[in-house]
């Protein structure tokens, strides 16, 4: 009991941590993380998405771990487009220069989607498919939206 207090404390900690943290960073350094997030929340909505569309067996153990990790994940990239990061010397990046023209329409539709990540894992936990492919259906909606506008294929 005591352990999960400590890593409790120690992850909200970290979170908090996190804004402070980005405006400390390099953009080289921001672009890297926002990167790796981003992998992150595409290797984890893959796994859903790939179930959802019977490309990947359903599983529901596997499902309820990417769908819980997912929340967390989508709430760090925000905090790595800052000022500088939209084109940063010898560093690939997919962000269009749009972001930082629309910051308001851009922040608008990252919340969206933090919205529909949010209720995926009451859809994993539900054990219907049908509120899980929707919801499933939902995030995906949402990320295609940001990444038609903002995003260089």
């Amino acid at each position: 009991m005591m352990k999960a207090a400590i890593a409790a404390l120690a992850l909200v900690a970290t979170a908090s941590a996190v804004p402070a943290l980005a405006q400390q960073l390099k953009p080289e350094d921001q672009v890297h993380l926002r990167q790796s997030t981003m992998a992150l929340i595409g290797y984890n909505f893959g796994t859903l998405a790939a179930m959802a569309q019977g490309k990947r067996p359903f599983d529901k153990a596997e499902a309820q771990r990417a769908a819980d990790i997912l929340p967390k994940l989508a709430a760090l990239p925000g905090r790595f487009f800052g000022e500088g990061t939209s084109e940063v010397p010898n560093v690939k990046t997919r962000a269009k220069p749009e972001i930082w023209m629309n910051m308001d329409d851009f922040k608008k539709k990252l919340e969206h989607m933090q919205h529909e990540v949010a209720m995926l894992p009451q859809a994993v936990a539900s054990g219907d498919m049908g509120t899980f492919k929707k919801q499933v259906g939902e995030t995906g909606k949402a990320c295609k939206s940001c990444h038609e506008d903002y995003k260089f294929k």
